[in-house]
């Protein structure tokens, strides 16, 4: 692929539908069932109107007639008139909280992100251009994200760093990709499955070899892995085995992760670094000998594990609660990709759509 430069890019890749679509915030046509105990100077306030139409204009270059949205009791939402999924949300004391919006990309007047957005995609898929655009800018991120839903192709802005693009189920991959995922899935399924793994997207990243993501799914096992063109590494590595039967009630559904969670805390880190090492042996052929491995500290990320090393690039890996590893990602290039799920931007009107199966 002949690759370009590319500028400095502005924006942080939004990599997820939580973040993308920000869903914790009250959405502007939702259900009156929020506390919309809002003073009435901030309902009427033009000047936050006036702020808010002034910012639409300089990310699209557009002027849009703006509406009042659900209120919350600390900020108000407007939104774009006859646009029903946007989400424009600002604090009562008028800064800025969340813009999430979605545009045709020839509806783009100027704006902040037009120029970078022509000239990433020349640089990343020549003789293409997006059809639809998702901005979004708020207290906690900066960026945009942009598709073509006919090729199936999409771009991912960040901020201080290059744009990669993505393209769901290319045609096919080189012969060298094809042959060392074969024996990829025959590792990850100790043998006992040697061919059947789906490429499911290839990643482009400017000045970076290409990444193929495959996946494979059974009753009994879900696998996916992806493989670096140039050098035949495997970047990521995921195994999910099917074990036991599914729970009845949310109640029995705590207890087990409960008790999951309390075999966790008991495992030591030396266990857990003792185990990474031989897990990532045999499941990437990486030699983690030399890392520093941290556990995650929360709820939420307690299965995971953070390995670095000066020089590396770092590994982020998810154990079981026997402290077996069954999950690998090489963070390479100071690049994080999103092997599970990326959200793809449709037309303004529409619900975004997360892509994971």
């Amino acid at each position: 692929m002949n690759k370009k430069i590319i500028f400095p890019i502005l924006g942080v890749a939004l990599l997820s539908g939580s973040l993308l679509g920000y869903q914790s915030l009250v959405q502007a046509d939702a259900p009156n069932n929020v506390n919309i105990n809002v003073s009435q100077d901030i309902k009427l306030d033009q000047k936050l109107m006036q702020t808010a139409q002034d910012k639409l204009k300089e990310l699209t270059g557009n002027t849009y007639t703006l509406i009042q949205g659900t209120a919350t009791k600390d900020s108000i939402h407007l939104k774009r008139e006859n646009f029903k999924d946007d989400i424009i949300a600002y604090k009562a004391d008028g800064k800025l909280e969340t813009i999430s919006i979605k545009i045709n990309y020839e509806d783009l007047n100027g704006g902040k992100y037009q120029t970078k957005l022509k000239e990433t995609w020349a640089a990343l898929f020549p003789e293409e251009e997006p059809k639809y655009v998702n901005i979004s800018e708020s207290i906690y991120s900066v960026g945009t994200i942009s598709s073509n839903a006919k090729q199936n192709k999409q771009i991912y802005m960040q901020e201080n760093g290059g744009a990669y693009g993505v393209n769901y189920a290319p045609d096919d991959a080189p012969a060298s990709v094809q042959k060392k995922a074969a024996q990829a899935l025959s590792k990850l399924t100790d043998g006992k499955v040697k061919q059947g793994a789906k490429l499911d997207r290839m990643f482009v990243r400017d000045g970076k070899p290409n990444v193929y993501r495959y996946k494979y799914k059974s009753e009994a096992i879900e696998v996916s892995f992806a493989i670096e063109e140039q050098t035949l590494e495997l970047l990521q590595a995921d195994v999910y085995r099917t074990a036991g039967k599914g729970v009845d009630s949310y109640e029995e559904f705590q207890k087990q992760e409960k008790e999951k969670s309390a075999k966790m805390k008991k495992l030591t880190l030396d266990t857990l670094m003792e185990n990474a090492v031989k897990d990532a042996k045999a499941m990437l052929d990486l030699d983690l000998k030399g890392y520093k491995g941290a556990r995650g500290t929360n709820a939420w990320d307690e299965d995971y594990m953070t390995f670095t090393k000066e020089g590396a690039p770092s590994v982020t890996a998810r154990f079981d609660k026997d402290g077996s590893f069954s999950s690998f990602t090489i963070d390479k290039y100071n690049q994080t990709i999103d092997f599970y799920g990326m959200t793809i931007a449709g037309p303004p009107n529409e619900e975004l759509k997360l892509l994971i199966d």
